[in-house]
């Protein structure tokens, strides 16, 4: 309505005033048929005036009521439970979410210690929340337990902040259970997972996205014969592996099944390779299985995991079966711990072949230790230990 166009009552009643005084001075009657006709129709006019703010205010009430019964709504039935508390920690409000959470109506929750509701082992957190919360920290977060009355526990994300007053806290709580079983699950399993890890009778060895050595197993230091701390940081093709093929050539950086299943996302399967063992001293052959790992999201391998077989007796023994007659004869003996000149008149031959034999062994073979020796030929029964 337009201020300039229509007057106010107030402002008509004075005008009536004023022109009903101005009359009796004159001594005239109150108003000529004209001037009531006027004044009527001002009346009737204001009256539609009237009307017409009436009806806007019951439509700024109706929709204020609408206003208030959605706020209701999205208070009582939002996902998470609503509480104010006072610096006591007593509870003054809480929506519908909160009290069906702690299992108790919400007349009978006004008033009461919220304290009552959190389980024992988050009471500390809680106490130390209250006694922060309206002195040094306006705006808190933190994890608890609360009890669900006439049921189990469950756990909330609490998110808290004070008024403006000071004189209470508005706390918000977020069922976290089902996260917190999904992180317990997932703490298990990684045990399951650290278990078998370690006790595996296979090496495993965890490969980063630029090939470096993550992790490995007990398996994998025994069969390589270093330790995790001296294979971390090293890549596939660090050269002090001395990577060879079957047939004793190098074995390319690039055909490294770590590396290759890295940069293909394939899974090799059955590589063998000969590294150097310090250890051994010497040659181990290893039967190689690779794995790409994939994380979430992403098109291609950021990580991959092999598994080590140590073997180098089931190489061992291949050669063995390749060798001539004779030399199996010389290396019984020497299994035997019999010496050169022993093996030379039991063979009948000159001792500078008995050496000849006995180093060209010692490179077939790879056994360069007596021990090494007795325990292969003890494995293959030609000698009793």
């Amino acid at each position: 309505m337009s201020r300039d166009n229509n007057k106010s009552a107030e402002e008509l009643r004075r005008e009536a005033e004023k022109r009903l005084k101005i009359s009796k001075q004159k001594g005239t009657s109150l108003a000529t048929p004209a001037e009531l006709q006027r004044l009527v129709h001002e009346l009737e006019v204001h009256q539609i005036e009237l009307e017409m703010q009436n009806e806007e205010l019951q439509q700024v009430r109706s929709e204020l009521v609408s206003y208030l019964k959605q706020y209701t709504d999205l208070y009582d039935f939002a996902p998470v439970g609503y509480i104010t508390l006072n610096r006591s920690g007593f509870i003054q409000h809480i929506n519908l979410t909160g009290s069906r959470m702690l299992g108790v109506e919400r007349t009978r929750l006004v008033n009461q210690p919220f304290g009552r509701f959190v389980i024992a082992d988050s009471r500390p957190a809680y106490t130390a929340f209250l006694a922060e919360v309206f002195i040094s920290q306006p705006q808190v977060t933190f994890d608890i337990g609360l009890k669900k009355e006439g049921h189990g526990t469950f756990f909330v994300r609490v998110d808290a902040s004070v008024s403006g007053d000071g004189q209470e806290c508005r706390v918000a709580l977020m069922d976290i259970s089902a996260k917190k079983q999904a992180e317990e699950l997932l703490r298990e399993s990684e045990r399951k997972y650290r278990t078998l890890f370690e006790a595996m009778s296979q090496g495993v060895v965890h490969h980063g996205s630029d090939g470096k050595i993550i992790s490995a197993n007990p398996a994998a230091e025994a069969i390589l014969g270093i330790s995790i701390d001296q294979m971390q940081a090293k890549t596939p093709t660090d050269s002090r592996w001395l990577a060879i093929r079957e047939d004793g050539s190098e074995f390319p950086e690039d055909a490294h099944p770590s590396m290759v299943a890295l940069r293909t996302g394939k899974a090799l399967q059955n590589v063998v390779m000969g590294v150097f063992s310090p250890k051994a001293d010497g040659y181990i052959w290893l039967n190689i299985n690779a794995v790409p790992l994939f994380l979430h999201g992403e098109g291609r391998s950021s990580q991959v995991m092999i598994t080590i077989e140590d073997i180098t007796y089931r190489k061992r023994i291949a050669i063995y079966n390749k060798l001539t007659p004779r030399e199996k004869e010389v290396f019984k003996l020497v299994a035997k711990g019999r010496n050169r000149r022993i093996i030379a008149e039991a063979l009948n031959i000159r001792p500078k072949t008995v050496d000849k034999h006995i180093s060209n062994l010692t490179e077939k073979l790879n056994l360069r230790k007596k021990d090494e020796i007795v325990q292969f030929a003890t494995l293959l029964g030609l000698v009793v230990s």
